[in-house]
């Protein structure tokens, strides 16, 4: 008998204020709703990871980035809370020892969360298998995610083998992720049916953004193909740089015929906090917006588009932005093609800041470009220009790199640092170091 019913993941306090609202959205705000979203009937409800939690504790001084996991933990007591992590790293775009990952999994496990996403688009195999047994084993539920890109090199058989390999890691779910909203409804008709072959039984949830205006349509078409629990939010914090929204995305699922079991006057109640704090706090609510051709040229997320606007202002060459555009569609194809999120995004990004601005193409190269090309940041999908990648590996900066390993430390490696701390306020601090805690982890990882 087909399955009719729908489930819905809440991103309103991950996802949708990350991309929204930069990661501004207080503890205040998720935890005086918290105890009416427990009651809507969700699958899950995401909650940021470790680099909006530097955030909190930095700019909008909270206390330990496990504060909010903790507070939302002791009011959600129904509905399971997913955090995230990625294989390479737990706060920054460098490779950290496996330790310190560990350590942050661990310790946001004790903090209530019980589900975890993870990032497959590293290919970092080794990493990624040791974490997720890892966690597994604690008792966390895994749901790793395969992120959609569209480029030559992005068919539907590179994303077979992705799931294929997924699949027998032993994960409860697997995530399909377009973080740039570049999935079209027609590359969804044949792209999901592929992976959902490929999971073998394994569930399958969509999370997909609406910087085009697309994301509505092939989540009907992520219906109609067998898929079942799809990300969402509510919607003041949905559409724009975020997600469908949950009303629409259930309005759309019971015209096709499918089941929603929700809590309506739940789900109102939550859209309506949000609604009057967003307008309370001034920050802005989410609007549908046109199709808009280039962001499948470039592929940048919505929130480093802002950010990248805001810097170049700051060095007023915010002219340049055209250009820095085009820099990106072409770094893009000599690097082979990265999909265009974390790390990846803002390796690319940074480098064309640098090469339409330092006065020449790769006059300044950064060293994430350089882990890039040299295959630290994992295995690369596409063919590289290998004219540029000879270029910047023979830079004198790029030695160090060429037969860089990252450290092979312990946990008790790491509490050594700073003896006294609790493993929480060890990894705040790893998170966001100051000068003398910085050359103390330098000399520990041996950089």
């Amino acid at each position: 008998m087909e399955n009719k019913k729908i489930s819905i993941v809440d991103q309103t306090i991950r996802d949708a204020h990350q991309s929204l609202w930069g990661n501004r959205m207080p503890t205040d705000m998720m935890t005086s709703i918290a105890p009416i979203m427990d009651q809507v009937g969700y699958r899950a409800i995401g909650v940021t990871g470790a680099r909006a939690g530097v955030i909190g504790s930095r700019d909008l001084k909270e206390s330990d980035m496990f504060h909010r996991m903790r507070a939302l933990s002791q009011l959600i007591k129904k509905t399971p809370i997913r955090g995230s992590f990625q294989p390479w790293s737990a706060f920054g775009f460098d490779v950290e020892p496996l330790a310190v990952i560990e350590l942050y999994v661990r310790q946001t496990f004790a903090a209530g969360v019980k589900q975890f996403w993870v990032c497959d688009y590293q290919n970092m195999i080794d990493r990624t298998t040791y974490l997720v047994k890892m966690a597994k084993d604690l008792g966390a539920e895994i749901i790793m995610a395969i992120l959609y890109s569209a480029s030559p090199v992005h068919t539907d058989e590179l994303f077979a083998k992705k799931t294929a390999i997924i699949a027998n890691m032993g994960v409860d779910a697997i995530h399909i992720e377009d973080a740039s909203g570049v999935l079209t409804p027609e590359r969804a008709k044949t792209l999901l049916p592929v992976i959902m072959k490929e999971a073998k039984g394994i569930r399958v949830e969509l999370h997909g953004h609406c910087y085009v205006g697309l994301a509505p349509q092939y989540y009907v078409e992520g219906m109609q193909a067998g898929i079942r629990t799809f990300h969402t939010a509510v919607s003041p914090l949905a559409n724009d740089s975020s997600l469908p929204s949950t009303e629409g995305t259930i309005r759309n699922a019971r015209a096709l015929g499918l089941e929603v079991d929700i809590d309506e006057d739940a789900l109102k109640a939550e859209s309506e906090h949000f609604r009057k704090e967003a307008t309370a706090r001034g920050m802005r609510i989410g609007v549908p917006v046109e199709f808009n051709l280039e962001n499948f040229q470039h592929q940048l997320p919505g929130g480093m588009l802002g950010t990248m606007r805001n810097q170049l202002t700051d060095i007023k060459q915010e002219h340049r932005f055209p250009e820095i555009l085009e820099e990106i569609k072409l770094i893009r194809k000599e690097f082979g093609y990265p999909v265009m999120a974390t790390p990846y995004s803002q390796i690319v990004g940074a480098q064309a800041l640098f090469n339409v601005t330092s006065g020449g193409r790769y006059k300044i190269v950064s060293d994430e470009t350089i882990m890039y090309l040299a295959g630290i940041i994992g295995t690369i999908d596409g063919p590289v220009d290998q004219n540029v990648k000879d270029k910047i590996l023979s830079m004198p900066k790029a030695k160090k790199f060429l037969n860089w390993k990252p450290a092979d430390i312990t946990i008790d490696d790491l509490r050594k640092l700073a003896p006294g701390l609790t493993d929480d306020q060890l990894l705040t601090r790893i998170s966001d170091p100051d000068k003398e805690f910085k050359d103390k982890l330098r000399t520990l990882y041996g950089r």
